[in-house]
């Protein structure tokens, strides 16, 4: 079993386990077609989709291999996206979502800064890696601010549902960071 922090704090965000109030708020971004376009998961459609997502959360903390923080603004007290880490017999992978209102401000380089220097403290673990769509400039800048290496392109690797005219898998590009 993994063990990770169940809190971090950066100069802007602090960053926590989401807890069952915190459901509007996944919501307010979760169900907004701009932020879950080029993501991995359907735009949740109510407020069933972010509890059920929150409860997934509270058992990936269980298992002790697979964490999600949401990301709390300092500034405005708001909860602004979540960043997540899986760990697997590959290594930990990295997931990031912020609310349209949160872009182009450095937050999710921030948050999942924080995320991936807790989880290279874990000694055991080799590989940290992330993918993103093809078409995401946005999530590959972050992953390169990050020092992730851009290895290629994975070719019809996983359905981005909410992509206008996606059928089937997409093209993504994958980024590592190897010890």
């Amino acid at each position: 079993m993994i063990v990770m922090p169940r809190t971090l704090d950066t100069a802007r965000l602090h960053l926590r386990p989401p807890v069952a109030a915190d459901a509007p708020a996944v919501f307010d971004y979760a169900g907004d077609a701009r932020v879950t376009r080029f993501l991995d998961w359907a735009t949740h459609l109510d407020l069933d989709d972010s509890r059920g997502f929150i409860d997934d959360v509270h058992w990936g903390w269980e298992s002790g291999d697979d964490f999600c923080w949401v990301l709390i603004d300092r500034a405005s007290d708001a909860l602004v996206g979540t960043v997540g880490c899986q760990f697997d017999a590959h290594g930990a992978q990295f997931g990031y979502v912020l609310a349209h209102d949160a872009w182009g401000r450095g937050l999710a380089t921030e948050a999942t800064a924080a995320v991936f220097d807790a989880a290279r403290e874990i000694d055991d673990v080799a590989r940290f890696w992330a993918t993103c769509d093809v078409d995401n400039r946005a999530s590959a800048r972050v992953l390169d601010k990050l020092g992730m290496r851009e290895e290629g392109v994975l070719r019809r690797w996983s359905e981005r549902p909410n992509h206008p005219g996606a059928s089937g898998p997409r093209d993504v590009r994958v980024f590592a960071w190897v010890r």
